[in-house]
């Protein structure tokens, strides 16, 4: 089976077998299940116990070999021990697609090595397809596949329809982050722990990826590779399709890259090289671990960022010199606004107002909350913006609602794109605040965050165009079957 039929079959599976299950929804193999529940899994689940009976409602099969059908996908969430004679009874059962959740195999040192490539030989004999070993799940949103321990899929309010598929090859940080964004709605659709990788990798899931019709944005947390000449083919088919993938690399120092080997068996490279082939293939490179996600919500957004041309708008005069410093610093254009743009704040601004590009609205839009939306309205108009930042800084109530609904009605109107910095408590301004993530407005709690967001649009904006004059240049290396370690290439 292809890689990319092993992926679909992965994400997209019409039934599961979950070998090792559960009554107990503390183990993993409880846990799994009751996510699948949960969820409302549209597909057949076949739990996989030696007692048999039943499990949380459904029938339970005492071997792989006694369920009636053959299912898409087995999840294994029983001991390293137990495994040789799981995959035997999968491949009698003619199962192509495996997920194993044990740890225990190369992150362990050289007997975990041979357990694992023992389970590798055998899986390849057999034509059967790997997830993991040392994986904890995946999820697919728009289809409900919630096949995962993480506790993550316990998230009540889960964000349909989004646009980023998220690839992760540290379980515990990968899920940790999920939870963190599926509460903020950013729009993450399909989520992959990769575990070990001992058979499909992270340039098979990268792949998978820019392929898929429904992912816009790509995130991966990355530790290391095993297949370099593979990424960097994914990543170049990636912009060739001019969809952003955002990396966040550890492992950068001598002690990190010796930890990487410690928990994924996976060598961590140089991380300068790695960054040289970020740079070259166009991966967005998030420096910090934060970036990631504040990448990703900036590229899903629905408007384009188009120039670097920034406007700036405030409720405090100290804001807009903090906005304005961050898009010096990031190499960001805050232009003058035009004389009829000025003329216009003029009319509509108290006297001790300036109006200039940044624009301090004062105090003033407590009083009249409809002003900030007047301001807005001159600055989308004007010819020299072609972009928003707009740091709120102690609005909440009543008036943070309004403000809001404000924004996203002429987000609606416009082309140009729109960054809020807010950085009142979001206990203060909640309705507000989630009001713009649910219409994906990109929303940060410092003006630091928000422009350097936007400054990885463009700069990715920047490469794009750079790359319709040299990919041919790099169509016969990039595409090269060889695999090597990318610090090696």
């Amino acid at each position: 089976m292809s890689k990319y039929d092993a992926i679909e079959k992965l994400l997209n599976p019409s039934s599961i077998a979950v070998v090792g299950a559960s009554h107990n929804v503390q183990k993993h193999g409880g846990r799994l299940i009751e996510h699948l529940l949960k969820h409302q899994y549209q597909g057949e689940i076949y739990p996989v116990n030696p007692k048999g009976g039943e499990i949380q409602g459904l029938a339970c099969y005492k071997s792989i070999l006694d369920i009636p059908k053959i299912p898409d996908l087995a999840c294994l969430l029983i001991a390293p021990g137990l495994l040789m004679e799981a995959l035997r009874d999968c491949a009698l059962k003619n199962i192509k697609m495996v997920m194993i959740h044990a740890s225990g195999f190369a992150e362990t040192g050289k007997d975990g090595e041979v357990l694992q490539q023992e389970i590798v030989d055998f899986a390849k004999e057999h034509n059967i397809r790997i997830c993991g070993p040392n994986t904890i799940g995946i999820a697919n949103v728009n289809n409900r596949v919630f096949a995962s321990f993480s506790m993550a899929m316990t998230s009540s309010e889960i964000p349909m329809g989004g646009g980023i598929s998220y690839i992760t090859q540290s379980g515990a940080i990968g899920g940790a982050m999920l939870s963190q964004g599926w509460e903020k709605k950013i729009g993450i659709n399909k989520w992959i722990s990769s575990g070990n990788e001992a058979d499909l990798n992270a340039s098979d899931y990268l792949e998978y990826a820019v392929d898929d019709p429904s992912t816009g944005t790509v995130c991966i947390f990355l530790e290391g590779l095993a297949d370099g000449e593979g990424f960097k083919a994914a990543l170049a088919k990636a912009a060739n399709k001019k969809k952003p993938v955002i990396i966040y690399k550890n492992g950068r120092s001598d002690i990190g890259q010796k930890s990487v080997k410690s928990h994924t068996g996976v060598l961590a490279g140089n991380h300068d090289v790695y960054k040289a082939v970020f740079k070259q293939f166009g991966a967005v490179n998030a420096e910090d671990l934060d970036d990631l996600f504040d990448y990703a919500i900036a590229f899903d957004s629905p408007n384009n960022l188009k120039s670097s041309r920034i406007g700036i708008i405030s409720t405090s005069g100290g804001a807009c010199t903090i906005v304005t410093d961050q898009c010096v610093k990031y190499g960001l254009d805050v232009p003058d606004i035009s004389n009829e743009s000025i003329k216009k704040l003029a009319e509509m601004s108290p006297e001790f107002s300036t109006p200039q590009n940044p624009f301090d609205t004062t105090a003033q839009i407590l009083n009249d909350p409809g002003s900030f939306k007047k301001s807005l309205e001159v600055f989308i108009e004007d010819k020299n913006i072609d972009a928003l930042v707009l740091m709120l800084t102690t609005i909440g109530g009543t008036i943070a609602s309004k403000v809001a609904e404000d924004i996203i009605e002429l987000s609606k109107k416009t082309e140009k794109p729109m960054y809020v910095a807010w950085t009142i408590a979001e206990s203060l301004a909640k309705d507000g605040m989630n009001k713009l993530r649910e219409a994906k407005i990109p929303l940060y709690p410092s003006a630091e965050r928000a422009v350097k967001a936007l400054a990885a649009v463009q700069q990715h904006m920047n490469f794009l165009e750079e790359w319709e004059g040299k990919k041919e240049e790099y169509s016969s290396f990039f595409f090269s079957s060889s695999k090597k370690e990318i610090s090696n290439s």
